[in-house]
């Protein structure tokens, strides 16, 4: 019988994995230890734009308000004394710059109440010796010393309210009979002076007479 000379195959030790097997085992943990760190990078550029965009601006406004308080903190009590005290000064100069108003509408209104007398008595002034010319037959004379009542009595209706002017119309009607009346007919005339003498009087006494 003869003897075949065959080589047996290499022997294998158990638990010795062949090399290729080994590599094929290491290649998907590789891939996803390369993934993780892909992911680790990513994350971390994520994190770190947070901060620079996000948590710093925020921190830097939060200390600008915490020094902001602080400022505030900062004010004294004499400070808020001095300052109660320039809002007293100055509610005092406005209560006298109201009391002076109120006194200067008194002074206006004392002063068109005199300039009304002084008009009033300009007037009465004018009819009497009107009157007393006409008494000594000089109507020349009397025209001349009414010459300038007209205007007195236009005086007269700017001081009055405009529902107390019709009295001053009146007293220009009469004054206008007056001159037509004083070198035709002298009679007629005094007895309207007489007349526009009265109404002046009675004008006098409503706004200056005793109360």
């Amino acid at each position: 019988m003869e003897e075949t000379n065959q080589e047996s195959p290499p022997v294998v030790e158990a638990g010795m994995p062949a090399e290729p097997e080994k590599r094929a085992v290491n290649q998907p943990m590789l891939r996803f230890l390369r993934w993780a760190l892909a992911f680790f990078i990513v994350f971390s550029l994520g994190a770190l734009l947070v901060i620079v965009t996000v948590f710093v601006p925020s921190q830097r406004r939060v200390q600008q308000s915490v020094e902001r308080y602080e400022q505030l903190e900062g004010i004294s009590a004499a400070d808020l004394d001095q300052a109660n005290q320039r809002i007293a000064e100055l509610e005092r100069q406005v209560d006298s710059l109201s009391a002076f108003e109120a006194r200067n509408q008194e002074l206006q209104t004392e002063l068109d109440q005199a300039r009304l007398h002084v008009v009033i008595l300009s007037a009465r002034s004018d009819v009497a010796q009107a009157r007393l010319a006409l008494a000594k037959q000089d109507p020349t004379k009397a025209r001349v010393v009414l010459s300038n009542t007209g205007d007195t009595l236009k005086s007269l209706e700017t001081l009055l309210k405009p529902d107390q002017r019709k009295v001053v119309t009146d007293l220009q009607n009469r004054l206008g009979l007056i001159l037509d009346e004083i070198e035709e007919n002298a009679y007629a005339a005094e007895s309207d002076l007489d007349v526009l003498a009265t109404s002046l009087l009675e004008l006098e006494d409503a706004y200056f007479g005793a109360p």
